[in-house]
């Protein structure tokens, strides 16, 4: 009799049905999916951030170098494929070296490239001027960089903005006065430096 009254009451009410069971797996799986999805875009945004801030140090370095040697440093932007085949914007150091432009002599990972996710659109303004970017070819051909850091300790103003490719959604925002100063930002907040206060 016990027994019987027991399964009673696990039928009444005092425990899971299994469709019960497979609707909180579900939603479980759901939630964990969604959670996922924002790990990524976090992680995308994180990636954008550290290329850009990567970029920023590298080139106070390498201005840095330039008066230091008395030789030209520079960054040429390449847009096209990359050894896995995905379609990329790449960021290539330059010296001006005696037989032109070429990759600076081997500084560890110091000067290594800088590539950014095909799911990102890059616009680069220099001296308010909007650049083209090369296709990948250029860096292999000895083609000057499009951004200059002269031995003289100067380079050009410019704007470096980093927006997501299918929405258009600003992600990242570099600006730098002529003296190579630097302020890092998300797209959404405004400009510290002084020469592009009136272009924010």
């Amino acid at each position: 009799g016990r027994l019987v009254s027991a399964r009673r009451g696990a039928g009444t009410g005092q425990g899971f049905s299994l469709v019960e069971m497979l609707v909180v797996l579900f939603v479980v799986v759901l939630l964990t999916g969604l959670v996922s999805l924002s790990v990524d875009s976090g992680a995308g945004d994180r990636i954008v951030r550290e290329r850009v801030e990567a970029l920023a140090a590298v080139a106070t370095y390498a201005l840095d170098e330039a008066q230091f040697v008395g030789s030209d440093f520079g960054l040429l932007f390449t847009r096209g494929l990359n050894a896995a085949g995905e379609d990329v914007t790449r960021a290539d150091w330059r010296q001006r070296l005696p037989d032109g432009w070429r990759a600076p002599p081997a500084q560890g990972d110091v000067f290594a490239p800088i590539e950014f996710p095909g799911e990102v659109e890059l616009d680069l303004v220099l001296d308010g001027a909007q650049v083209v970017l090369d296709d990948a070819a250029a860096a292999e051909r000895g083609r000057a960089p499009q951004w200059l850091l002269l031995s003289s300790g100067e380079t050009q103003a410019g704007e470096l903005s980093l927006r997501e490719r299918r929405s258009g959604e600003l992600l990242w925002r570099l600006d730098w006065d002529a003296l190579a100063r630097f302020d890092s930002r998300p797209g959404d907040q405004p400009s510290n430096v002084e020469s592009h206060r009136g272009r924010d």
